[in-house]
């Protein structure tokens, strides 16, 4: 059963004007999970249609969204061409204003000057112990690359030697504790942190998973030539800066010899620092 909602023009929306696109856009990506019918507007009253009635939290969201509205059309998305007008059309997913970047190491003070992509396991370093990623009777290593620029993930290749039965890689991106990150779970809005839009955000105080890329891939003997990892597109969304591209690789607790590296294609703005550059000025 269709349920109606009534706001008037000049009482409840802040500049007394209404987009009905824009506001339907900006109901569709709220938290409002109720479908949306239609809109209909005049110079007196808005009326909101919906397919069914909404609760009392979505009803909430609803005013908060026409208290915000400011009844501007939504921008016209040009088309990028070339200097002299040309159309740009392409067919590589590379995001606009990016260049192809292949690495084995993170950033750090400068662009690729950090953590390196490589595992030992003839030695102690980045251990990484976690019942809730680790089986009994396995070891594992976190090898964790943080990037000065948002990143485009694309492709990856994987090197490994002497590697044991059982071995295995995850990769993943994850949030640095102590941040707030998308989550429409979650119980943040966006208004409340001073951010645009009606998307909910949580608070993390560890280092959590946000998305996951790579999942259990096998390893076994030595693949010195590589084993390559395609996708057809880059991905939609960067990573952010600050969050972290970690690789986690389990091996089986006797493993005193399996090591190995591995390689990213990406896309991101910034591939190295020209003279005079710091990574204060390189987004200015």
């Amino acid at each position: 059963m269709s349920a109606k909602y009534s706001f008037g023009i000049v009482d409840n929306f802040p500049n007394k004007k209404v987009d009905t696109s824009k506001l339907s856009k900006e109901i569709q990506e709220s938290t409002i999970t109720t479908s949306l019918d239609y809109i209909n507007s005049n110079n007196i009253v808005c009326d909101i249609w919906f397919k069914d009635t909404l609760s009392s939290d979505s009803s909430s969201t609803l005013t908060v969204i026409i208290s915000e509205h400011d009844g501007e059309p939504i921008p016209e998305v040009k088309a990028p061409t070339t200097p002299d007008g040309v159309p740009i059309v392409r067919s590589d997913s590379r995001a606009l204003k990016t260049e192809t970047y292949f690495t084995m190491v993170g950033d750090s003070t400068s662009i690729g000057d950090g953590k390196l992509l490589m595992w030992d396991f003839s030695n102690n370093d980045d251990e990484f112990d976690h019942p809730d990623w680790i089986p009994a009777g396995f070891k594992a290593k976190k090898i964790q690359l943080q990037f000065t620029c948002p990143v485009y993930l694309k492709d990856g290749t994987i090197y490994f030697f002497d590697v044991p039965w059982g071995c295995y890689i995850s990769m993943f991106v994850s949030v640095p504790a102590n941040s707030y990150y998308p989550n429409p779970a979650g119980t943040i809005p966006s208004s409340a942190l001073g951010l645009s839009g009606h998307q909910m955000y949580s608070y993390t105080t560890y280092d959590i998973p946000y998305q996951s890329y790579i999942r259990k891939h096998h390893m076994y003997q030595s693949c010195p030539m590589g084993d390559e990892l395609n996708a057809e597109g880059a991905a939609l969304n960067p990573v952010p800066i600050g969050w972290k591209l970690c690789g986690l690789v389990v091996t089986p607790e006797s493993d005193v010899t399996s090591k190995g590296f591995a390689g990213l294609e990406m896309y991101r703005c910034h591939t190295i620092l020209l003279p005079g550059q710091t990574l204060e000025n390189i987004h200015i």
